[in-house]
């Protein structure tokens, strides 16, 4: 009982600098950068035992920014993020390891009614989680392009917590 104890104690919720918090993007074909702020959600972080930790982050869509206020109002209408209806990008991390000196979460992303699997590589230094990942648009019925390859959108997470 006392090593289950231990454990426990070991993997701790971390809290979340939202304010702080953001995702980054680049939509290759496009040539759109810009990012979304707000970053919310639950972190269990044990990197002596990773499988105690657990991510779920939420994304508030709303505050998207592209330095462009006509784009970015078009990109929360219907024709892209609907964020009347789904006003959060979700990612839910269950799976932990650790591959030549970054850790990668497996677990799902889901974009307006669409839930994929998806694979963050990240790292965690200066109580700053900093991650990678691509996604593409034709997979969340975001901007369907011709070839699956063209809607691809690099995606970089910085999480600092307190």
């Amino acid at each position: 009982i006392s090593f289950l104890i231990l454990l426990n104690f070991n993997a701790q919720e971390l809290e979340i600098q939202s304010e702080k918090a953001q995702i980054e993007f680049n939509y290759i074909e496009e040539q759109t950068i810009g990012s979304i702020s707000g970053v919310t959600g639950k972190i269990v972080f044990n990197s002596s035992n990773l499988s105690e930790s657990y991510f779920e982050a939420k994304a508030n869509i709303k505050s998207i920014n592209t330095s462009n206020k006509t784009r970015d109002k078009h990109l929360n209408t219907a024709d892209y993020f609907h964020t009347d209806k789904y006003p959060e990008i979700i990612f839910i991390g269950k799976e932990v390891s650790l591959v030549e000196n970054k850790y990668i979460v497996k677990g799902s992303m889901t974009i307006k009614d669409i839930t994929l699997p998806s694979e963050i590589s990240f790292t965690f230094q200066d109580n700053t989680f900093t991650g990678k990942t691509i996604i593409y648009s034709n997979d969340y019925n975001l901007h369907k392009r011709k070839k699956r390859e063209d809607s691809k959108i690099l995606v970089k997470i910085t999480v600092p917590i307190i």
